[in-house]
């Protein structure tokens, strides 16, 4: 199965919960900004970069995981992906999850600051300050999506429109 973490700029909260995911950062317990902003992937992608899948890593059930940015697209986005896979037999495969409901004004603000306004010294630091404030619905994000993939294996479901807003 495909995982793919959206949000709309592949650079904050779909970073953060691939690598939540993946094991890179504790699903339990303390994070600091230091630990946040050294991600590689975080505040990395650009404009150029929506639309495009980036591969993140395999989880512990060889899923896997990628992040992408949708720009505000997101719908007509989602709708096209599913679709196609839909077309091509592999919608079962493809799990859309849409993390930007997980995040607050903080993270989206520095995101703004470093993206638009071309200030990654404000802005990656003050997104990594919304994202420590919104860890605890990313972790519970996550953790549902790890789930619905447990359920879905046990079930031996094939095909299902996996798109969600948790």
């Amino acid at each position: 199965m495909k995982i793919i973490y959206h949000c709309y700029g592949r650079a904050h909260s779909s970073v953060i919960a691939a690598c939540l995911h993946l094991g890179r950062l504790p699903m339990e317990g303390q994070v600091n900004k230091e630990e946040i902003m050294t991600i590689p992937e975080f505040d990395l992608a650009q404009a150029d970069d929506w639309g495009e899948p980036y591969f993140m890593g395999r989880d512990e059930l060889a899923n896997e995981v990628y992040i992408l940015g949708l720009n505000s697209q997101a719908p007509v986005c989602v709708r096209a992906i599913l679709s196609l896979a839909g077309q091509l037999g592999q919608a079962g495969q493809i799990m859309l999850v849409n993390t930007l409901p997980a995040i607050g004004l903080t993270t989206r603000l520095g995101g703004f600051i470093s993206k638009k306004l071309n200030r990654p010294r404000v802005g990656k630091p003050l997104a990594a300050q919304g994202i420590l404030q919104s860890l605890p619905r990313l972790r519970r994000l996550v953790r549902t999506v790890k789930k619905e993939i447990v359920r879905k294996v046990q079930d031996g479901e094939e095909e299902t429109d996996y798109y969600h807003r948790w």
